[in-house]
């Protein structure tokens, strides 16, 4: 397949411009990508950072519930006497604080209290604080033992399902909530008596308010674990209360570092992308924050830049083609325009059709080109103009030829007449027959009026009328204001002539011909002629419009619907339409559209004489 010096010159200019732009952008998104993913990291880190701050606050404030026991010196001599000393004063005074704790925070889900002296309990759920119950040994729960072998003020239980303390609470809701227990050693500072145990289970709630705002949860996954690796809250519901035993987990615990901060990045077939990590350390524990960030996040905005440049690059792109494609038309336009003109010299059309190339070397070269047509054309004018003068005496013969089977017929009807003493009739016949001889012997006229050719008809129709004993009317419908309008010779009697003999002669039906010339639009009239003859089948109909447009040198013209069609286009080339439609046994219908005004010396043939 060949390729044009515009495709070439496309292709280069394109590639010019396009390879060091799109290099750019590659460029351009690989350090953006970089730069874009470890600020995202570094923003997620201190997300992290900030969370596991507000978490480390919300457990000091859990902490610092129990601390109002030793402001309540009613309340703390309870704790030191035991609850069965004055059983309905101190009873009413534990109730009263235990409910003041439990509605202190609206996440705390169960409150249990055990006071050493006595071994009573009491526990609150659901705003009730339950009867007294006995907790003869502390021991029975491992919590309480750990408290005071470690002589520690709290120990924080990870998440898990609640439970009833000593079977003091009725749990109906199923499945259990989830909570985080905090459970602190009660102590006399004073003495360093032991007091008891207060333990209070927290729902989720205020840890879920503290994480969820820092993950996507469509994408993105978090886990917060105590320091034995236990999950007491996940994005992951399904995972809380249980301990992490994924590759990529055993992979942080190895990376952890003494700032706290790690991260690195995953890929397996369930996901691609970083884990970012920190660590938070509280009151007596430490808490790991892992936060798993998908690439899709990780290269939203990367990719929202690119998508950018991407953009930019297109329509910067787009105007480059424009502009390309516009330079490489103009500089190959003058070349189409030279080959699209030898093409038509080889088919032996010697025109140019272009004016000028411009100023520079392509316009000398149509300068140069232009000279050597007007020089061919030079040589063949003589031989051009030959042709016209063969064409324009091939025009006259035809015009010049009457039927002689009408005159026959015409005369013999004159005879006729003639026979029957009829004189007046004889005498309008032979005026008639005259008028039309002498029209059809004006030779040098080709062209006249319309008036002039709607009497000649209205003398042929006369005669025929008479002829064929009025078994047809015709009516002539012309606008007055074209009877000075010019047309050529002899148009109409040929087509009526063919209704007579098609259309009129063959049928067994009262005959009819309208005739009508009208002003069609600004720059045309029309000239319709309709009869109601014996017309022709649609597959006759296709063959006669076939036969007017074939050329037959060989072949004479006759007077007919060839002569008309051939006549009109020699006249007027394509500002003419000639056009015929038929119903078989209902019409035949001609209709010729021509130029309203036409000037004599612009017509077709220079050589017909007028």
């Amino acid at each position: 397949m060949k390729r044009g010096i515009r495709f070439k010159l496309i292709i280069f200019l394109l590639a010019a411009t396009i390879i060091p732009f799109g290099i750019s952008i590659i460029s351009i998104y690989i350090y953006t990508k970089n730069s874009v993913v470890s600020r995202f990291v570094k923003n997620n880190h201190d997300l992290i950072k900030k969370s596991g701050s507000d978490l480390k606050n919300y457990f000091d404030e859990i902490n610092n519930i129990p601390l109002s026991i030793y402001t309540n010196r009613p309340y703390l001599e309870v704790l030191e006497n035991g609850a069965t000393e004055f059983i309905d004063k101190n009873q009413f005074e534990i109730n009263r604080n235990l409910l003041n704790l439990y509605f202190n925070r609206r996440e705390i889900e169960q409150m249990h209290l055990y006071i050493e002296r006595g071994k009573d309990d009491y526990s609150v759920y659901n705003a009730k604080v339950s009867g007294r119950g006995k907790l003869l040994n502390f021991n029975d729960f491992p919590v309480y033992k750990t408290l005071m072998k470690d002589k520690k003020f709290v120990e924080i239980e990870s998440t898990h399902s609640i439970r009833s303390y000593n079977d003091l609470s009725d749990f109906r809701v199923k499945p259990a909530k989830q909570v985080i227990s905090f459970h602190y050693r009660l102590m006399n500072v004073t003495t360093d008596q032991l007091l008891g145990f207060l333990s209070i289970d927290v729902r989720l709630d205020r840890i879920k308010e503290i994480f969820d705002r820092i993950y996507d949860k469509d994408r993105e996954q978090l886990y917060v674990l105590d320091e034995n690796g236990k999950v007491f809250y996940s994005s992951n519901e399904t995972l809380i209360g249980k301990k992490l035993s994924n590759s990529w987990y055993s992979h942080l615990n190895g990376m952890k570092e003494e700032k706290g901060q790690y991260d690195f990045e995953g890929k397996n077939k369930h996901f691609k992308g970083v884990y970012v990590s920190d660590q938070v350390k509280g009151r007596g524990t430490t808490w790991t924050i892992i936060k798993s960030i998908p690439n899709t996040n990780l290269y939203q905005d990367a990719n929202k830049i690119l998508i950018i440049n991407i953009t930019i690059g297109a329509l910067s792109v787009l105007f480059v083609i424009f502009l390309t494609i516009l330079v490489s038309v103009k500089f190959t336009n003058p070349i189409h325009t030279l080959i699209r003109n030898m093409k038509k010299i080889e088919e032996g059309e010697l025109a140019v059709s272009f004016d000028t190339l411009g100023d520079d070397e392509f316009g000398q070269l149509g300068q140069h080109f232009t000279s050597m047509v007007e020089k061919i054309n030079d040589l063949y004018i003589k031989e051009y103009k030959l042709q016209i003068e063969n064409k324009t005496n091939q025009l006259k013969v035809l015009q010049s030829q009457i039927n002689p089977h009408f005159l026959y017929n015409s005369l013999q009807s004159i005879g006729t007449l003639s026979l029957k003493n009829d004189g007046r009739k004889v005498y309008k016949l032979l005026t008639s027959l005259s008028k039309i001889m002498r029209y059809s012997m004006r030779n040098n006229d080709d062209i006249v009026t319309v008036l002039d050719e709607i009497n000649h008809i209205k003398d042929y129709l006369s005669l025929q009328n008479e002829r064929y004993d009025g078994k047809f009317t015709f009516t002539l419908s012309v606008d007055e204001h074209l009877y000075t309008n010019l047309m050529p010779k002899m148009i109409l009697q040929p087509i009526v002539e063919n209704y007579f003999k098609h259309g009129f002669e063959t049928m067994q039906k009262f005959g009819k011909l309208e005739i009508d010339i009208f002003q069609y639009d600004q720059q045309s009239i029309c000239i319709k002629l309709i009869d109601n003859g014996a017309g022709v089948s649609q597959q006759k109909l296709e063959g006669i419009r076939d036969s007017l447009s074939k050329v037959d040198k060989n072949k004479k013209e006759s007077i007919g619907l060839k002569n008309i069609y051939d006549r009109i286009h020699l006249y007027y080339g394509e500002d003419s339409k000639f056009q015929i439609e038929s119903k078989q046994h209902e019409n035949f219908i001609v209709t010729i559209y021509l130029p309203l005004n036409i000037d004599r010396g612009l017509m077709g043939n220079e050589s017909v004489n007028y």
